[in-house]
């Protein structure tokens, strides 16, 4: 038993042990062995719906792939790799069920079909055969090799450290805890109610019934492992379905510049909200206890969003205040306040960049041109240096910047008149830039670190980034790199032609002894505008 607090399915597993333990230690006959036979197909239908289960999430993962693949793509990765190790472990079991029953009793081509099936098997009570393959003739030294109960357990932790190395040792360390209590290999009681090793207890002078219902039991441990960190991935992706630590009032005019005699327009929305249960909004004052006041207006919601008209007066900052009142599950409500201003003027011309306050050579810039007063089907937007610019949509443009402009242009606005006449209102001036430099990465190192050899391999390879603090969404992709370190008794280079670690790579990194230390350089990257880059290079340290 794995002893603490254990799940509802983990006591029920544990007092069949017991039960069962008993009744062999009554030398039971071979009719009540068949008791075996009902437990093994019992947890072999658990299995088939644990692993129906997670098949429902690696669908749910592919939906919300195809919906928002940049989110996704990140977990589904490791939802694949959770899939593959957990088939790969569950395939071991399964073929050493079959040796088990091979070695037992034989099977010609007829029971060969359904020779899983344990109810077709006869000498279900045979000790010797079992016991002899996977401990050996003495319990005390069981024996090494394959197809023993020492290599199941080598390999079920393998499995798990590997599961548990696809998850954050401090963020996700709830999942990682539940991987380890879903895969428990410490000791177990015996008849007498003593501790014995795992495979001791699991696999000693047991029968062939006994022996193949363990089996099967852990392989619904596999199947519930692999569940976990499928739904603990894919939590993670569905975080914005009311599984959220904070909720912010928003308010985003769609103009913060209004002419006199126009119309402010701004949408106020709760940042998570429910299509079933709509939040209240109002606008008026607050009072000395925050509570809202002189209500004004009240606004018509609709999925969370409520919609806010004023028409303008005045020239002049206009500041206003208000409150959004959101329902709990148990009937209350809690308030949200909010506050905003805007500012009414007359007729101006502006243009400015979307994302900064430059230019960059070799990609799409993308840049905001409003005219207040005037239509922006009537606006005429050009750019000056030889490089081009194409309308979007609502007053947004692209300008795509050659690698030859000049440092400096200008974005001219004009605008059709009335009376059929064009009149330029304006030009703003823009520095142009090449894109900076991106940095190399591998998981969460940027220049140096520690990582162990399986957490190094499951990084997968390296990545090129941009700063933080640069507002554009860009590719930037490592091309090529070199991984230099000592194995093996001398220096050895291995080099790859693009992003991810090679297979000779990984095998190297696999063999390396902790206290290693790993380099990668030659690192280049190309990005969006298409200039290639050397990074610096990465040292990890194999702990």
């Amino acid at each position: 038993m794995a002893g603490g607090k254990e799940s509802p399915r983990q006591k029920m597993i544990g007092m069949m042990y017991l039960v069962l333990t008993a009744l062999l230690a009554l030398n039971v006959s071979k009719d009540l062995l068949n008791a075996f036979v009902v437990i093994n197909d019992g947890l072999i239908t658990t299995n088939e719906t644990i692993y129906h289960k997670s098949q429902s999430v690696m669908d749910q993962f592919r939906a919300q792939l195809a919906l928002d693949a940049k989110k996704t793509r990140p977990y589904y990765e490791r939802a694949l790799e959770v899939e593959q190790m957990s088939e790969e472990m569950n395939q071991y079991v399964e073929q050493l069920k079959g040796h088990l029953i091979q070695q037992t009793v034989g099977y010609d081509e007829t029971t060969a079909d359904s020779m899983y099936a344990l109810r077709n098997v006869d000498k279900k009570d045979n000790y010797d055969v079992p016991t002899k393959i996977l401990i050996g003739s003495e319990a005390a030294f069981p024996k090494q090799g394959e197809f023993t109960a020492l290599e199941l357990k080598s390999e079920l932790e393998r499995f798990r450290d590997d599961l548990g190395a696809l998850f954050d040792p401090i963020r996700e360390k709830d999942i990682i805890e539940k991987i380890e209590s879903d895969i428990v290999l410490g000791k177990v009681p015996n008849a007498d109610g003593k501790l014995e090793n795992w495979e001791v207890g699991n696999f000693y002078h047991l029968p062939l019934a006994a022996c193949i219902t363990n089996l099967t039991k852990i392989q619904s441990d596999i199947r519930a492992a692999e569940n976990d960190a499928l739904k603990s991935l894919y939590d993670n992706v569905t975080l914005n379905d009311f599984k959220f630590d904070t909720i912010a009032a928003k308010v985003v005019p769609q103009s913060s510049y209004v002419l006199l005699g126009e119309e402010y327009k701004a949408d106020v929305f709760l940042a998570a909200f429910s299509r079933t249960e709509q939040p209240e909004m109002f606008i008026g004052d607050f009072g000395p206890d925050e509570s809202l006041v002189n209500i004004q207006d009240s606004l018509e919601v609709h999925d969370g969003l409520g919609r806010l008209n004023v028409k303008t007066t005045k020239e002049g900052f206009q500041t206003y205040h208000g409150v959004i009142k959101m329902k709990r599950n148990d009937g209350s409500t809690k308030d949200f306040h909010f506050e905003s201003e805007y500012l009414v003027a007359k007729p101006t011309t502006t243009v400015a960049p979307t994302k900064m306050n430059v230019l960059y050579k070799g990609i799409k810039n993308p840049i905001k041109v409003s005219a207040p007063g005037v239509p922006n089907e009537n606006l005429s937007v050009s750019i000056t240096g030889g490089n081009s610019l194409r309308a979007a949509s609502n007053g947004e443009y692209e300008v795509q910047m050659s690698r030859s402009s000049p440092s400096q242009v200008f974005v001219v606005v004009k605008a059709e008149m009335e009376d059929g006449t064009t009149k330029e209102l304006g030009r703003s001036e823009f520095r142009v830039k090449r894109l900076p430099k991106p940095y190399a990465k591998i998981g969460e190192i940027e220049s140096s670190g520690n990582l162990s050899a399986g957490r190094l391999i499951a990084s997968r390879g390296i990545r090129a980034l941009y700063s933080d603090d640069f507002e554009f969404n860009l590719n930037c992709k490592v091309t090529s790199f070199r991984m230099n370190t000592f194995y093996k008794g001398g220096a050895v280079d291995a080099t790859e032609n693009s992003n991810e670690f090679n297979a000779e790579m990984k095998t190297i990194i696999s063999a390396l002894p902790s206290g290693t230390t790993v380099t990668f350089d030659k690192i280049f990257a190309i990005g969006d505008d298409g200039v290639k880059h050397e990074m610096s290079p990465i040292m990890i340290k194999i702990i």
